[in-house]
């Protein structure tokens, strides 16, 4: 519990701390149906663990909403294969149908910037010099989507994309 000491300054009676390995595992359907009806409910950890919370607080709550963060980036989706061409360094590297097009490029530019693997920060964010992008991203404008990419997330639509690193 990395922040314990700043979150018990909060003596309100707001929060509490509830360690599993003292008191067990928490029952997720009993502490979100406590929530105010519409009340944020704000989850980061395990898959399983967001998974139930999600569940958990649309059935008890459907008016509320369920804020998240995710320590490993979203597994991808409906993926094809593609290669993309790095200009300015001339590789070309193939995306395997389960892997997102950062994970391909980190093996050949191991020092590409990227953070969130999600698709919201825009760490990751690269010029698409051509190729017609599968944007999966929730940061990019519509104009952005143009000639950028999050390479965290998006994919291309067809064999390859050339994108400006």
């Amino acid at each position: 519990m990395p922040f314990l000491n700043e979150i018990e300054e909060y003596s309100s009676g707001r929060v509490t701390i509830r360690p599993d390995d003292e008191l067990g595992p928490t029952d997720i359907g009993t502490l979100v149906a406590a929530a105010d009806p519409g009340a944020a409910v704000y989850t980061c950890g395990p898959v399983p663990l967001m998974n139930m919370v999600r569940a958990a607080t649309f059935a008890a709550n459907p008016t509320g909403s369920v804020h998240s963060e995710r320590f490993s980036p979203l597994p991808v989706v409906d993926g094809k294969e593609f290669t993309v061409h790095l200009a300015r360094t001339g590789l070309t590297v193939d995306v395997g149908e389960s892997e997102s097009a950062l994970a391909a490029i980190r093996r050949v530019l191991p020092g590409v910037a990227y953070s969130c693997q999600q698709g919201f920060c825009g760490t990751c964010k690269v010029r698409v010099l051509s190729g017609s992008v599968d944007h999966r991203d929730t940061l990019l404008t519509e104009s952005e989507r143009a000639d950028s990419m999050l390479t965290c997330r998006s994919r291309s639509t067809g064999a390859s994309l050339v994108v400006d690193l």
